[in-house]
């Protein structure tokens, strides 16, 4: 006799989409027109129509909120394997190129002013958009080191600045769009950095 048991919900709120949208869309918002040191928790919520702990709760800081709702912006990279080092490569350095198109002029500015000085800030979008981004080309790099494409040893941190690095200056310093022809001119220089820096 084969007895089925069916789970009980677990005791506490559910996490509303819906709510998580207005927070975030509402931060986005705010950030425009007043700028990240003119922000507050108190504003975001007036502005969204949610309570203080429904807030609170998600978000305890404001620069985990302002990283988070910067962080909607942009469509998550997700873990990548397609059986070789080039092609991965192609993937993630693509991904990156189209998620830092997404650029809301009205924020650019000021959120990287507030990057350079303020470092709790810095720290909460790193976790946000580096740390993800590094521990899907850290998967990459062993994959390939143990396809024997390259060696094991090389810092994954290290290969970020070349595979994100010129996309960076490109949009950032030189102030010019990263179009695919840009990004496949990426890939190759990744490559061949990477391959020198750790031969298989």
């Amino acid at each position: 006799m084969t007895i089925e048991v069916t789970e009980r919900a677990r005791p506490g709120r559910q996490r509303s989409e819906a709510a998580d949208q207005a927070i975030l869309g509402a931060t986005l918002d705010v950030l425009a027109a007043v700028g990240y040191g003119s922000l507050t928790m108190a504003s975001v919520i007036g502005k969204s129509g949610v309570s203080s702990a429904t807030l609170y709760r998600r978000w305890p800081t404001k620069q985990q909120l302002v990283a988070a709702a910067l962080a909607s912006l942009h469509p998550e990279i997700v873990p990548i394997d397609s059986g070789s080092l080039e092609s991965d490569l192609s993937e993630l350095v693509h991904a990156i190129a189209d998620s830092m198109s997404v650029r809301r002029e009205d924020l650019a500015d000021d959120v990287a002013v507030e990057l350079r000085r303020n470092p709790e800030f810095r720290a909460a979008v790193n976790e946000k958009f580096i740390v993800p981004r590094l521990q899907v080309l850290e998967h990459i790099l062993d994959n390939a080191g143990s396809r024997g494409e390259i060696g094991t040893d090389l810092d994954p941190r290290v290969a970020m600045s070349f595979v994100s690095g010129p996309m960076h200056h490109r949009l950032y310093v030189l102030g010019e769009t990263v179009d695919q022809k840009f990004a496949d001119s990426v890939v190759i220089a990744a490559l061949a950095a990477i391959r020198a820096l750790s031969p298989g």
